[in-house]
């Protein structure tokens, strides 16, 4: 009877671990891919408050032709012109452009 149970715990605690590694591992691999034509770039001034302290940070927004809007960081911003058609690959927080 000892061995059944230390079978069965066994195998219960490797599926648990790898039903858990596996959702990890997807999430660590998805990618979201953006298309479509720039129709609309945006410079936005974000204020943060910090206390007794008020601070800004910028935020670039591009807009496709899609009407999706994505907040990317500086050198894609420069980047890109408007009425460029191009592709965004976002994973996690990162954003590229595919060469």
């Amino acid at each position: 009877m000892k061995r059944y149970i230390i079978f069965i715990s066994t195998f219960l605690a490797s599926f648990l671990l790898y039903s858990g590694w596996a959702g990890f591992v997807e999430d660590e691999f998805k990618i979201t891919e953006y298309r479509g034509q720039v129709v609309h770039k945006v410079r936005y001034e974000q204020v943060l408050d910090m206390g007794t302290a008020l601070m800004t940070k910028p935020l670039y927004k591009i807009a496709f032709s899609t009407g999706k809007v994505l907040t990317v960081p500086y050198p894609i911003y420069q980047k890109l012109n408007i009425g460029d058609y191009t592709i965004l690959l976002e994973q996690k927080d990162r954003i590229i452009i595919p060469k």
